[in-house]
């Protein structure tokens, strides 16, 4: 996995995403759960439906069985995804509808970058 440094040149402030993960890891434990995540995201103007952060943190999940909680790089790393294909979807609902309609190949050409740089 990359350095996080590297993956988030975005973050000027590097205390921002600190200070995010450090507010809502409630229990201080040094890892968030899903719901520490999606208060997190909601803090940072994202309403995350509960079903897209399950697929989201499902990623991090190692088959355990244990409870999936992310250590910061991977809060970070979750919070540029969503960022990211957020920004892309922002670009085909200009009006701020929650709906856009556009083709397969303008789909995958806009998720693609995300699955292969994460």
């Amino acid at each position: 996995m990359p350095r996080i440094d590297t993956l988030i040149p975005c973050f000027c402030n590097w205390r921002f995403p600190v200070g995010i993960f450090e507010r809502y890891d409630k229990d201080r434990s040094g890892r968030i759960d899903v719901m520490e995540l999606r208060d997190a995201l909601y803090g940072l103007g994202y309403a995350v439906p509960g079903s897209v952060l399950q697929l989201l943190i499902s990623k991090y999940n190692n088959g355990s069985g244990r409870r999936v909680e992310l250590d910061f790089n991977s809060f970070v790393e979750c919070g540029m995804i969503v960022k990211g294909l957020t920004e892309k979807f922002k670009e085909k609902d200009p009006r701020y509808t929650g709906s856009a309609t556009f083709t397969y190949d303008a789909f995958m050409s806009m998720i693609i970058p995300f699955l292969v740089s994460y």
